[in-house]
């Protein structure tokens, strides 16, 4: 591991502009102005799940225009990346970094900017390694590894990371964003596990940043999201012993939203600490002419009678019958691994080539249960397709505990509320951008309801939630950025002057 004294690799180190089959480092820089139109196109969407995507081979229409990269290139060593970042300082270019492009506003494509698309760094999945020295249980790896296969890699030591619940979530984007992973309501978010990272500055340092060296880096790497400014190569985790899991789930009419909700609301404080709690409205089947409620109770427990002793006061306590529909088997303390959840997970989202808008917000924990669900019920019963979702996640008690000022990410409550529309066709882009528009232009109307956003499930062009995305008085990525990259040479948010094409840095 470098310490934060190391000197960078050799930065008089000449990209290879073009010439994808060097077969050296420097990894090639591939030019747009040098590259066929699908060619470099096919380089810049690869891993985009969002077919809600710039068309960038139009030029009629600026907003849409503005998103052209500059260069392509595939780092597989640090010092392919020192060698990027040295070449975008002396054209005056921009980074823009993708580590997994799960991301639903697609942060990776920037204007005018040179795409490091971290994907085989270090070997991709073969970056993974122990490190014991730091202490047990301690894993590194690069940002591109996903949550699943970090879990994998894990599983065969008895461990698991609390990573994201989509297994091919790429954790640098979700560790910068604060990572709300498993049982995050009891077990916290997963950037408190991130016990150091390793980074490129925009001044082409080679560091390693952790709570005592280049702390104020290490705490924006916890939470600044897309305005974290230097390039992360890697990430020092602390990991958890791997848990049996048990599942309850139950199935309700979406006309019964309001009691599930609130009975969710007064029982999450007091369970059992193995649980998370969940609640999604979906069609369950997709051919239902309405959608329907899903409560779900996920036990990491070390046994089934711990787990009985987590989910029996759940089943005991339910607020009206579920539903009797075979498409809806309700059940109780089962058996299931990550494994499965993951694969259910992957099963329940959008296929290849949909088109998504997702947006968010916290709950302010001044509401009443009644509140609250009388706030969230228009958008939990009127989703505009049948592939669309809503979901409420309980924070409490994590959202309860005192800020310690070790991360940038301090914007929380006890009510995550988020929405994700999912289509097919372009032509549906208003209706459904409409929908998820007037959900939030609703809850903003009601004074005193919403306490702020995540930064995972947000999108700046489509509402930026009055900047609440960090605790006031409780870090400002804009600081961070001023030290370290005073020049804007990492793109930061994805903000509305760089939509309408004026590449402003921030």
């Amino acid at each position: 591991m470098p310490d934060a004294t190391d000197p960078a690799p050799d930065t008089n180190m000449t990209p290879s502009v073009n010439n994808p089959s060097s077969g050296s480092s420097p990894a090639p820089i591939i030019l747009r102005s040098a590259t066929p139109e699908s060619e470099f196109n096919s380089l810049i969407f690869s891993r985009i799940f969002n077919h809600r995507r710039p068309d960038l081979s139009s030029s009629t229409i600026p907003w849409q225009h503005s998103r052209h990269p500059h260069a392509y290139c595939k780092p597989l060593t640090v010092s392919d990346v020192v060698a990027c970042v040295d070449y975008a300082r002396k054209k005056d270019k921009r980074i823009a970094i993708r580590s997994g492009g799960h991301s639903w506003a697609c942060w990776s494509i920037r204007y005018d900017s040179i795409l490091l698309d971290m994907i085989d760094f270090e070997g991709g999945v073969g970056s993974i390694r122990w490190e014991r020295e730091m202490g047990e249980g301690v894993v590194s790896c690069g940002p591109a590894v996903t949550s699943g296969g970090l879990n994998e890699f894990l599983a065969e030591g008895g461990r698991m990371f609390p990573g994201g619940h989509c297994p091919d979530v790429g954790l640098g984007g979700f560790l910068l964003q604060g990572g709300m992973g498993w049982n995050c309501k009891n077990w916290g978010w997963a950037c408190e596990y991130v016990v150091g990272v390793d980074v490129v500055t925009a001044g082409l340092e080679v560091l390693h940043i952790n709570e005592t060296k280049n702390k104020d880096l290490f705490h924006a790497a916890r939470g600044a999201g897309p305005a974290f400014p230097a390039v992360v190569t890697r990430f020092y985790m602390k990991t958890l012993s791997l848990l049996p899991m048990w599942q309850s789930l139950y199935f309700f009419d979406i006309t019964k939203f309001k009691e599930v909700l609130e009975w969710l609301i007064k029982l999450s404080p007091t369970a059992s600490p193995t649980l998370e709690i969940v609640l999604v409205s979906s069609f369950v089947p997709q051919s239902s002419p309405t959608p329907t409620l899903t409560a779900v109770f996920t036990s990491f427990a070390p046994s089934h009678t711990a787990a009985l002793s987590a989910l029996t006061p759940i089943h005991t306590s339910l607020p009206c019958p579920p539903s009797a529909s075979p498409n809806h088997p309700s059940r109780f303390c089962e058996p299931t691994s990550l494994p499965e959840e993951y694969a259910a997970q992957l099963a329940g989202n959008a296929a290849p080539g949909f088109r998504t808008r997702s947006d968010n917000a916290y709950l302010s924990n001044d509401l009443s249960p009644a509140q609250v669900a009388a706030a969230l019920d228009p958008a939990f019963s009127s989703l505009p397709t049948k592939q669309s979702t809503a979901l409420w996640f309980s924070m409490n008690p994590t959202s309860r505990r005192a800020w310690k000022g070790n991360m940038m990410l301090s914007m929380q409550s006890d009510h995550y509320f988020s929405v994700y529309a999912v289509w097919e066709e372009e032509k549906d882009d208003g209706v459904c951008d409409g929908w998820v528009r007037d959900v939030f232009a609703r809850l903003e109307e009601q004074e005193g309801t919403l306490a702020g956003s995540y930064l995972g499930d947000a999108d700046f062009q489509f509402r930026k939630a009055g900047g609440k995305f960090w605790g006031e008085g409780r870090g400002d990525p804009g600081d961070v950025r001023a030290k370290w990259d005073g020049e804007g040479r990492i793109c930061g948010l994805l903000e509305g002057h760089e939509a309408l094409g004026e590449g402003v840095r921030g």
